[in-house]
């Protein structure tokens, strides 16, 4: 019998095909006034032509931000750690459904897999996971400040 068991890591970011969650996430982090109103209301925004290309616009800068940021996390495994990696995949996901901003899904292995199982529960491979991805962030920090100079 074949082994189907996943080996390594595997990286997702969230596809853009559903916006509602989107904009449900944009309108729980609206901008208000003094007085607790919103500036201008998602409803505004989402009718207004202009208003739906920024949003399109904003929602490819996060999915471009989080593929970007995927691809870092994922090279340190391959790279540093010599772990096999999957490549990185959008997929529609409940845990990134209402973010605005950059995220990711960080699949560390398969505990189906014994071998990578054995690899996530021993503190040598736990260490190694938790580096390769704040190596990835400190990388993709460095960069979005130097674009933002």
């Amino acid at each position: 019998m074949a082994d189907r068991s996943g080996k390594g890591t595997l990286v997702l970011v969230y596809s853009t095909d559903r916006i509602g969650p989107q904009i449900e996430a944009l309108r729980e982090n609206e901008v208000v006034d003094d007085n607790g109103q919103a500036e201008t209301s998602i409803e505004d925004k989402t009718n207004d032509p202009m208003a739906v290309i920024l949003l399109n616009q904003m929602k490819n800068k996060y999915r471009k931000q989080s593929i970007l940021f995927a691809n870092m996390i994922r090279d340190e495994f391959i790279q540093v750690d010599g772990r096999p990696s999957e490549p990185v995949r959008e997929q529609v996901l409940f845990v990134l459904d209402h973010t605005a901003m950059p995220s990711v899904l960080v699949e560390t292995g398969f505990i189906n897999n014994h071998q990578d199982e054995d690899y996530l529960n021993s503190e040598k491979g736990q260490n190694e996971v938790a580096a390769s991805i704040v190596r990835a962030v400190e990388k993709y920090r460095g960069e979005v400040e130097q674009a933002a100079k």
